[in-house]
């Protein structure tokens, strides 16, 4: 029941050629991080910041942060353990202006996290100029948790409600196999520096060699993993505000996925109209497109004003009939439509009925077979219709109409 491997990216942003290493990296350019300036990792302040440790720390099956380092001696990784994540970072400093269209809102948006930052680490400088190495790996790990805050609260969930061990007892039916959203482990969470070390360390622990962002599901440890470079995309994810919207993306996507346990695939519309819904609440000019092949090049999309550009397709009835979009079964094949239509109704479903969706999502997640065997095509599908009129009263062709006429009605904001 692995995922083996999935990947996603900018409509083509995370086409990055293979980069193939062709040989090791000596001990003599071994390269480090350096100690944390902003906690000196004392207790006390990792406590205060909700961190459970700056490493060592177990990454996957049978390996853990010293076996990282080893293998990337070039990389200078920080490591950082929250409650739900573990987060490795060698990541790039980054000057806090610019001149982007995106900037002000850029700007905007860090200040404010420095400002809640600042009330946890007392080291950090009222006015800030610079996004150091260590501040941006703080700034990825609290991100990182509010989005698992975010994900629990759309759940109507609290840590509370998964079991402590697989072998805990539920009193309410299947809840998982742990405690991290019914996963055993942490969500991992690696950002590279370079392509080359990504397609390094796929290629030593997940028995394939790529340098483009990659989600990956480790069956044996029980972990939800996803990792990038800032070479994706010829260097658009050091772009900060660029990297985080498809952080954001991808985590939210394992995060959804791996509710009540990874036993199998939420349907593609949901989960990615999911994940969109997250990403575009951090930055909506920076969408994510599962990869259609490996000639894919552009670094960007032009598409990001997806509100008025719904609004218009919706209008002309572009858009496929919702009973196609739902019994579509992989995202690799979505068209930019068919992302924005996802997105589009999971915004919807949002808006007008949360706890429904949220009811919609758990049933979806029922195990089958009692958990010895994948579920088939049919099954998955029939479920979904099934799960449907339970949550929301209604089939497809009724919340078509629903929906189409609540975006019709809608006044989306432009943005310049």
């Amino acid at each position: 029941m692995g995922l083996s491997h999935r990947r996603s990216g900018p409509w083509s942003v995370l086409c990055c050629v293979l980069l193939t290493v062709t040989c090791a990296v000596a001990q003599s350019v071994r390269v480090q991080a350096g100690p944390d300036p902003y906690t000196g990792g004392k207790p006390e302040a990792l406590r205060k910041l909700g961190y459970v440790s700056l490493g060592p720390f177990p990454l996957g099956s049978g390996y853990d942060t010293r076996s990282v380092e080893r293998l990337l001696g070039t990389e200078p990784l920080v490591w950082i353990e929250t409650a739900h994540f573990r987060l490795g970072a060698a990541l790039s400093a980054v000057p806090l202006k610019g001149r982007q269209e995106w900037s002000k809102e850029w700007k905007a948006l860090v200040r404010a996290e420095l400002e809640e930052l600042r009330h946890k680490l007392p080291n950090l400088k009222k006015r800030v100029k610079t996004l150091d190495p260590w501040l941006r790996a703080h700034l990825f790990a609290h991100r990182l948790e509010r989005l698992y805050a975010d994900v629990l609260g759309n759940l109507g969930c609290t840590d509370e409600s998964f079991p402590q061990s697989a072998d805990d007892p539920a009193s309410e039916g299947f809840r998982g196999l742990g405690p991290y959203l019914g996963m055993r482990e942490k969500f991992v969470v690696l950002l590279f520096d370079k392509g080359s070390s990504q397609a390094r360390y796929t290629k030593q622990w997940q028995g394939r060699e790529i340098a483009q962002p990659i989600r990956y599901h480790d069956q044996q440890f029980g972990c939800m993993f996803w990792s990038g470079s800032q070479e994706t995309a010829e260097g658009l994810f050091r772009i900060d505000l660029a990297l985080y919207a498809h952080v954001t993306f991808n985590v939210a996507h394992n995060l959804y996925t791996c509710y009540r346990s990874y036993c199998h695939d939420l349907p593609p519309w949901l989960v990615t109209g999911l994940a969109h819904w997250h990403a575009r609440k951090v930055s909506p000019r920076f969408p994510t497109y599962d990869r259609r092949s490996d000639d894919d090049t552009d670094t960007r999309s032009v598409f990001w004003d997806w509100p008025s550009r719904v609004k218009g397709l919706v209008k002309h009835d572009v858009f496929e009939p919702l009973e196609r979009l739902i019994d579509r079964d992989n995202a690799g094949e979505f068209g930019i439509e068919q992302h924005m239509q996802a997105w589009a109704l999971v915004d919807f479903l949002m808006a007008t009925r949360k706890r429904q969706l949220s009811c919609f999502l758990h049933r979806l997640k029922d195990p089958f077979h009692e958990r010895r065997k994948m579920p088939s095509r049919q099954e998955l599908a029939t479920r979904q219709h099934d799960a449907l009129r339970e949550a929301f009263g209604m089939g497809p062709a009724e919340l078509d109409v629903e929906w189409r006429a609540y975006v019709k009605e809608s006044k989306p904001k432009r943005r310049r």
